[in-house]
Order: structure tokens, then sequence, then C-alpha cells
């Protein structure tokens, strides 16, 4: 996908926004998807781990989100991002998205959070 070879311009929110690791706690859950801004404040899915909840409601990278639970999502900074995605586990999670120039909703189920290997690969610098 185009958008992902100037990752290098995004802000990457690998560590704990989306998968929730330190900030969640045992019975806290996580959408599981590590999500990239870009420059305009756009919100976009950059990988969705296999066996967590945005795998297994087909989020793709590349998707880009536009609201989340009804909220803009330009419109939340890191942490109102991190406290829209995270909540109990198996609560719902509205998402709606673009891909591919079509609207997309889903509702996603909070998963179990699970660490997510930061690399070269998997963040943005």
């Amino acid at each position: 996908m185009p958008w992902l070879a100037t990752l290098g311009r995004f802000a990457c929110f690998a560590c704990c926004l989306a998968l929730g690791l330190a900030a969640c706690g045992p019975s806290k859950g996580t959408i599981g998807a590590v999500l990239a801004r870009d420059a305009d404040g756009r919100l976009f899915v950059h990988d969705a781990p296999e066996g967590l909840a945005a795998e297994r409601a087909g989020l793709e990278p590349g998707d880009e989100i536009l609201l989340i639970d009804g909220r803009d999502a330009r419109a939340l900074g890191p942490e109102g991002v991190h406290q829209a995605l995270s909540g109990d586990v198996g609560d719902p999670v509205k998402l709606t998205l673009v891909r591919r120039g079509e609207i997309v909703r889903v509702t996603l189920a909070r998963t179990v959070p699970r660490p997510y290997p930061v690399g070269a690969d998997s963040a943005a610098p």
C-alpha cells in the first residue's frame, strides 16, 4: 500500500495505545490493532495482529479510522484514542473506517492484550 512507504512521517501508537499493554489492567481489553497517525491527524491501522479483535473483525493495514464509538478520531489525542479503544474484555467498540474509498462500519469485542514486538518493521522511527 502506498501509505506504508511513507510511514516514517507517521507517529505510531504501537506500544500500549492500541494493544493496551501497561495502561490496561488484567481485566482491561483492547481492539488489538497497531495504529498510526499521519501529519494531518488522520488515524490509520498499521497492523492487526493475528488472533486479536481487529484481525477477527477484518481490519486491514491502511484502513483509516474516522469514528470510534461515534467520536471523531482526529479530535482525540493519543490518550483519548487509548481511552476510547480500551475497556472491559468482551465489551464492544464501534468503528467507522474508510477502506479503499468505501465507508466500512465494524463492531469489535475487546480482547485480552498481548505484547507487540516493537522494532524496525513494526513502528515508525
